[in-house]
């Protein structure tokens, strides 16, 4: 019995085996593996990076340095430039075009006129230098365009000879009138007419709906705008207000003064002082030397009077009115004409100007006269408070400088020319043809030149009145070191040209091998003796 429940007892209690879960300890090293492997993966993209990022940052450090020896070999040839007078021919030859050194870098440069983008001449404004450097075979281009003086020296006006209508208070363009740029059909580069008032307000410069103008650059003056190089289109930007100018100044007759009213029916033989001049309808004179007929009260040329002026000065002047009605006087080229109103000038129909360009069969087919023609040796001026007027079919070619007067232009008048003065009105089918601002000459609105101090502002000696009386105008030429011209000096012949003497002589002082210390030394020894000698 014992032993059966003993058996009973081992049949309802088995043995209590432990049951033992199986370990994750497979998949745990399945993914130690996976991330070993992507790490290793990791690893060797890592270094493939490193292997070509050291290539690629060596690249753009050469680029960088390419970059800046393009730079610094653009600012030596430009230094080269500025430091020789033979810098031309050195284009031409080819000597600027010579591969240089810089630092690792070979540089070569090329030169060009940035309007023409042909080799520089004598006559370039602007030049366009474009120096490549390369560095391990990475090249670079650094290129950039200079303003730079001309080796042909413009002379610098000081009469506005660069501009069109000039004004003091207000200019007016009104009616069927037109301002037209008196430039020949070559095709090449259109230059701007430039218009405008001393005080530079754009808004002083009007023209109505039916009226025409082309071309027009209107003189503005803003500091502000000048100190950020900002350029907008039709407006001539300059720092200051520009000076006033004298008129003309007006012989005094030292001889023949009378109290009598004079008439004149043929040329004069001597200077006239005298109440009243008048010449009559259908005279015809001929002046062969200098001559002054001042008017105390009016003077009148009457219709169909011919005056021709074959050599030196005739001044008509008169303190009242001067009145020229349907009469021609015509100027050769040896010749010049001085006509002051006092109170008033008249020219009603007739022509003035330059022989052979007195009348309309004179006209181009283009309905103006040759280019050629030369306006400044006629010369209309006024007295202050004064009034000019051109009324009906005048034909005028002529150099109005009249700071103190009003000027009308009226009616069928066709102007050749330029004017400066108080205030300007254009109306009527009035026609003004006036030469463009091409660049022959520097002007006082011109926003760079000699003219200018490092600011852009006018110098002192500019800045004045009477600069272009001969002793103002000879003092400023010493002082600036540049070829000057006023209003009866424009016709001086430019191959006397001071400095063009100056460049050939320091040119030859470089032949004969002397320093640059020895250069200044003989420049100034020239200079000093020049002021001593003028």
């Amino acid at each position: 019995m014992a032993t059966m429940r003993s058996m009973r007892s081992m049949t309802m209690h088995p043995t209590d085996h432990r049951l033992h879960r199986r370990t994750p300890r497979g998949a745990a090293l399945v993914l130690v593996l996976v991330a070993l492997a992507i790490g290793l993966m990791m690893v060797a993209t890592f270094l493939d990076g490193r292997r070509e990022s050291v290539p690629v940052s060596a690249r753009i450090s050469d680029a960088a340095q390419a970059r800046r020896t393009a730079d610094s070999g653009l600012e030596l040839v430009l230094s080269s430039i500025l430091a020789s007078d033979d810098w031309i021919e050195d284009v031409a030859s080819g000597s600027l075009d010579a591969p240089f050194r810089i630092a690792d870098g070979l540089c070569t440069a090329r030169v060009l006129d940035a309007t023409t983008n042909l080799p520089p001449t004598g006559e370039t404004l602007q030049i366009r230098i474009a120096c490549t450097a390369d560095i391990d075979g990475l090249a670079m281009v650094a290129e950039e365009t200079f303003d730079i003086s001309p080796m042909i020296d413009r002379p610098l006006d000081l009469a506005f000879g660069e501009t069109a209508l000039l004004a003091e208070s207000a200019i007016r363009v009104e009616d069927d009138a037109a301002l037209l740029a008196w430039a020949g059909s070559d095709g090449g580069p259109a230059a701007p007419l430039v218009v405008g008032t001393l005080g530079g307000d754009p808004h002083d410069f009007e023209v109505t709906d039916t009226a025409i103008t082309s071309g027009c650059e209107v003189v503005m003056v803003d500091a502000r705008c000048y100190e950020m190089g900002e350029e907008t289109a039709g407006i001539r930007l300059i720092p200051d207000p520009l000076p006033p100018i004298s008129a003309p100044a007006i012989p005094v007759v030292r001889e023949g003064r009378t109290e009598t009213a004079v008439v004149l029916d043929a040329a004069p033989v001597t200077d006239i002082d005298a109440p009243s001049i008048r010449i009559r309808a259908g005279t015809r004179m001929l002046i062969e030397g200098d001559r002054i007929l001042h008017s105390r009260g009016d003077f009148r040329i009457e219709s169909g009077a011919e005056i021709e002026v074959a050599r030196g000065t005739l001044v008509i002047d008169g303190d009242a009115l001067v009145s020229i009605h349907d009469a021609e006087i015509a100027v050769a080229p040896a010749g010049r004409l001085l006509i002051r109103g006092g109170r008033e000038l008249r020219i009603d129909d007739g022509g003035i100007g330059p022989r052979d360009a007195t009348d309309r069969e004179a006209l181009t087919p283009a309905g103006m006269l040759p280019v050629d023609v030369d306006p400044k040796p006629v010369n209309l001026t006024g007295g202050p408070g004064c009034t000019i007027v051109m009324e009906g079919d005048a034909m005028v070619t002529a150099v109005v400088i009249a700071p103190d007067a009003d000027v009308r232009v009226e009616d069928d008048v066709l102007l050749h020319g330029r004017i400066v003065a108080d205030a300007i009105e254009i109306g009527g089918r009035a026609v003004v043809y006036a030469a463009p601002d091409d660049g022959s000459v520097v002007g006082l609105t011109s926003p760079q030149g000699p003219h200018r101090d490092e600011d852009g502002d006018l110098l002192p000696a500019l800045q004045v009145e009477d600069r272009t009386s001969a002793a103002a105008v000879d003092s400023i030429a010493a002082e600036l070191e540049t070829p000057v011209v006023s209003l009866d000096q424009s016709n001086r012949n430019t191959d006397k040209d001071w400095k063009q003497t100056l460049r050939e002589l320091r040119r030859g002082w470089r032949q004969a091998g002397l320093s640059r210390a020895e250069i200044r030394m003989k420049r100034r020894e020239w200079r000093i003796a020049r002021r001593r000698g003028s």
